[in-house]
């Protein structure tokens, strides 16, 4: 049987899904960072295509995160709310349920230089992650919150979050400089 996936559903702080969602294909990730890492199917032999074109270059790219159940999501938020306050939290960890996490078609890399990881905040200068993320959309996947684009997604910059929406919206968006927030209310704009 076939499973139909909605690679271009839009996941932000207004559309989420239900709290018991769990997509039907999801696989296990071979990451060097960390055991126990699933994503949807195709999104994942996507990455794996991304990961290898990377190499290419001798950069050495990880999955860091992929799939997280709501409730998974649910403990992540209360954590950085201990640690960092709500106001920071709510600018940087989607709610349960509003997580393109929950998807199986999100993922955080990280970079591994001398079998060390560089992650999130410290991969954005990096000539790999700058190389991954101009040459993303190729594989399908987009930098999901994008650098100036704040006050669209509603979430601060992340470089190291992609998004896996198929290689003709990638590009669109990509070439476009466009969120997929934006492609949504083009959309709507367009209806009414």
């Amino acid at each position: 049987m076939k499973i139909i996936v909605n690679y271009d559903i839009l996941i932000n702080k207004k559309n989420g899904l239900k709290h018991d969602y769990i997509p039907s294909n999801l696989v296990d990730v071979a990451s060097r960072y960390k055991d126990n890492i699933k994503l949807e199917e195709e999104t994942y032999q996507q990455w794996k295509a991304l990961q290898e074109c990377v190499s290419g270059k001798c950069y050495v790219i990880e999955v860091e995160s992929g799939y997280r159940s709501y409730e998974y999501q649910d403990n992540i938020l209360k954590e950085i709310i201990d640690e960092k306050g709500e106001e920071y939290a709510m600018k940087a960890v989607a709610l349960p349920g509003y997580s393109e996490h929950q998807t199986g078609l999100a993922l955080d890399y990280c970079v591994m230089r001398d079998n060390i990881f560089i992650t999130e905040n410290d991969i954005d200068q990096c000539e790999e992650s700058i190389y991954t993320n101009s040459i993303a959309h190729k594989y399908g996947f987009i930098v999901r919150y994008p650098k100036g684009k704040e006050s669209i997604t509603g979430y601060k910059y992340e470089p190291w979050h992609l998004r896996y929406v198929g290689i003709d919206l990638a590009t669109y968006l990509f070439v476009n400089n466009k969120t997929l927030d934006e492609y949504y209310e083009e959309a709507e704009n367009e209806k009414s």
